[in-house]
């Protein structure tokens, strides 16, 4: 079975956890019991967390809340309350590959700022996947996520970044989400190239903290931030979606 098979089936894994986990994200449940859950899917599909082949990383997701922004460990018994901002990202390593996807969700009805955050996330995860096609550059996505977040007031930090996926979980292309230098002089993209488009972005400014645990960062101005991600094929005529559903699917906001 070929690389690209392989992904394709652990996109399908991945996209049904992840739509699973997204409808479990509500009032009252807790991170842990989200983690518990992820890990019996993960299991049940005979695949394996991606997360846990990170040095010292013990857990198949990460999850944030508000102006937790990444890598937060899913251990806390603390049920989500009503208008919670809550980010769950999970990968799963299937038969030699990784799949990489991330979501975030309003618990219960959303403040102005919360339905800022969603639909500036979702609207610059869709203007980046319209630049994944053979021939265009890792900046051709860069400047295209930049304007999109700033189209909804939102912007994207330079130290956290959307990468290559497959036979390790971050690989090269790194992928920023603003440009910051000259778009030429950015990596070509190619057919069979498989990408993780991650939006990761602040209604605040783009200044970070990383918190006493050693893994989780927030936002230092405490403003609210989010995280969108989808594993990419790069095809003849632009890209194809591994992890299925999509995000657009997911949220019910849509169709990429």
């Amino acid at each position: 079975m070929s690389k690209l098979s392989k992904m394709r089936i652990g996109g399908e894994i991945h996209g049904a956890i992840r739509q699973e986990i997204y409808n479990l994200t509500q009032i009252g449940a807790t991170p842990l019991e989200l983690e518990t859950k992820t890990q019996e899917m993960i299991k049940e599909a005979g695949a394996k967390p991606s997360f846990t082949t990170v040095d010292n990383y013990q857990w198949a997701t990460c999850i944030n809340v508000g102006a937790s922004t990444v890598h937060g460990i899913p251990t806390s018994t603390v049920p989500f309350v009503d208008g919670d901002v809550v980010t769950v990202d999970l990968g799963v390593y299937y038969k030699g590959y990784h799949l990489d996807g991330a979501f975030t969700k309003i618990v219960g009805p959303p403040c102005k700022e919360s339905q800022q955050v969603i639909d500036g996330g979702l609207a610059a995860i869709k203007a980046a996947l319209s630049q994944v096609k053979p021939g265009n550059r890792i900046g051709h996505i860069s400047r295209a996520t930049e304007q999109a977040l700033k189209k909804h007031g939102l912007t994207s930090f330079q130290e956290l970044t959307g990468h290559g996926v497959g036979r390790q979980l971050h690989e090269d292309p790194m992928i920023p989400n603003q440009l910051n230098c000259a778009l030429e002089t950015t990596p070509q993209l190619v057919i069979g190239q498989t990408l993780a488009i991650e939006m990761i972005y602040t209604a605040g400014k783009p200044h970070l903290l990383l918190e006493e645990d050693g893994w989780t960062i927030k936002t230092k101005d405490d403003k609210l931030s989010g995280v969108f991600e989808e594993t990419v094929e790069v095809t003849h005529d632009g890209y194809s979606i591994l992890t299925k559903p999509t995000l657009f699917q997911v949220t019910k906001s849509g169709k990429i």
